[in-house]
């Protein structure tokens, strides 16, 4: 929820300055199933860096670094297991094998020179560039680790003994395997979803030909993720195509679920794990409008999995399985909020956008959020108003998780509303409730003081306000306050003392 705006008439070229006062180049388009649509935004970068490429490169990773460690304890082992699994395939004829492997691996030849041949016809210098660099480093990452590799016996006995006019060794189809991920995972972001789901099937192909006539141990897994990694790797160092939802694909995916707009803008607001814009209705509503696509999944699936790994009690529950079950839980909790007698505002319509990204609508406030308010305007009776909602979430066990000044929205009659719950948790836990306090009385030390900060949290929450003291230490509080805490040194500690004499 922000400041309602109406959208200005612009045309193309026109410079635009955004709330943050940021200006960027407009650019207005028309939406194809809402016709009319004035749609303003920042344009597209050519390349971008993706949080789900960093996630692939993550899991990719873990997963080469589990391969080597399970091939190493385990020995021949594992290539034994294997072939008593795959014992049947000894019975298959090998005229059957043969064209198997023959049609996969000349497939997989014809798709890859193919499409290098498309590539340097349509000029797509970059991806091609990105596709053998990509293939490249699976190649030398996985020679390197079969280097210590000994062979053993054939899986399927005189089956596969073909193989060797065909493709080659053992060897050179591992690293023919690996850099065929790598190529398929590097292109992704520049091909359309069918293509990738060739080269998804063209991969698995691989693999199973593989099986088919050659030793069967863990090489033919590990190659797939040394190529997973090798293409994330290429796509997180020199970037891709962004592929976040656009203005216009969101004004369609409003249009589709009865919400049509007049028009949309991008905001330039502190909207974590979204793209925030502004939109008119066309029968002349405000909205604030949230986009969260597979970007932001990935970043807060990393955001999660960092968290995890900390030394530290963070209570945090368990992460949602999809996106669309993470956002129908920011709907949820929108919902209950308002119910709960907590002034957030309506929640409007969710509703679906390409690529693969869903989209929230609220009603717009006319105001601005704490952190843009000037200190001179933060009086006594506005923390209180703040605190009051506080209270109120706190009867019904809802903890808000994101408490920053970004957060708290000042309406311009004065009304104090709390907006964005994508982190919110019902029956909320000790910890967790006690962290909003916390959060909440750090932040607004930074603005007033925390004698004040103090003074209006224990008027409304009286001793209550001491369960905070547990919670006020830097890692339990958001990046944005603790980088704040870190420019003031000794603020921290003199919050703590005044809770425990407000308190004691």
């Amino acid at each position: 929820a922000a400041a309602s705006t109406s959208s200005p008439r612009i045309n193309q070229g026109t410079q635009v300055s955004l709330p943050c006062g940021q200006p960027w180049q407009a650019a207005v388009m028309v939406s194809e199933t809402a016709p009319g649509v004035q749609v303003t935004e920042a344009p597209l970068a050519s390349t971008e860096r993706s949080p789900a490429d960093v996630l692939r490169l993550v899991v990719a990773g873990i997963g080469v670094l589990v391969l080597v460690v399970l091939g190493w304890i385990a020995g021949d082992d594992d290539a034994q297991t294997a072939r008593n699994l795959l014992r049947g395939i000894d019975e298959l004829p090998s005229w059957l094998v043969s064209a198997i492997v023959s049609i996969t691996w000349v497939l997989a030849a014809v798709v890859i020179v193919g499409g290098l041949v498309v590539g340097i016809v349509l000029r797509r210098g970059r991806a091609l560039a990105t596709a053998i660099l990509a293939a490249a480093i699976a190649v030398a990452l996985a020679w390197l680790l079969t280097a210590g590799d000994e062979p053993s016996a054939d899986a399927v006995g005189e089956i596969g003994a073909w193989l060797d006019d065909v493709v080659g060794a053992t060897t050179a189809t591992e690293l023919l395997l690996a850099a065929t991920m790598a190529i398929a995972t590097a292109m992704a972001p520049w091909v359309t979803r069918r293509f990738r789901h060739l080269a998804t099937a063209l991969v698995i192909g691989m693999l199973l030909s593989r099986a088919l006539v050659t030793p069967i141990d863990l090489s033919s897994i590990r190659a797939l993720f040394v190529g997973w990694f090798a293409g994330a790797l290429v796509l997180v160092l020199l970037g891709a195509p962004p592929r976040r939802p656009r203005a216009a694909g969101i004004a369609d995916g409003m249009a589709a679920v009865g919400e049509p707009l007049a028009s949309i803008e991008q905001a330039s607001l502190d909207a974590r794990g979204s793209t925030p814009y502004f939109a008119r209705t066309v029968d002349g509503r405000d909205l604030f409008v949230k986009a969260l696509g597979r970007d932001e999944r990935s970043a807060d699936l990393l955001f999660r999995m960092y968290r995890k790994v900390l030394p530290r009690d963070l209570g945090d529950e368990r992460g949602y399985t999809s996106l669309r079950r993470a956002v129908e839980h920011e709907a949820l909790l929108a919902f209950a909020a308002r119910d709960l007698g907590v002034r957030t505002p309506r929640f409007v319509a969710l509703a679906s956008a390409e690529p693969s990204a869903f989209v929230l609508s609220y009603e717009a406030i006319d105001g601005k959020s704490l952190d843009r308010v000037d200190a001179e305007a933060v009086t006594d009776a506005l923390l209180v108003a703040i605190w009051e909602q506080i209270r109120v979430l706190r009867s019904r066990r809802v903890a808000h998780r994101d408490l920053r000044l970004a957060n708290v929205f000042v309406a311009a009659d004065g009304e104090v509303w709390m907006i964005d719950f994508g982190f919110s948790e019902l029956a909320a836990s000790d910890t967790l409730l006690a962290n909003d306090i916390a959060e909440l009385l750090a932040a607004t030390t930074l603005v007033v003081g925390p004698e004040r900060a103090v003074s209006a949290a224990t008027s409304v929450l009286g001793v209550e306000t001491a369960a905070s003291l547990d919670r006020l230490k830097l890692w339990a509080l958001s990046g944005a306050t603790r980088t704040a805490l870190k420019a003031a040194p000794g603020t921290l500690d003199k919050l703590r003392a005044e809770v425990e004499r407000a308190t004691s």
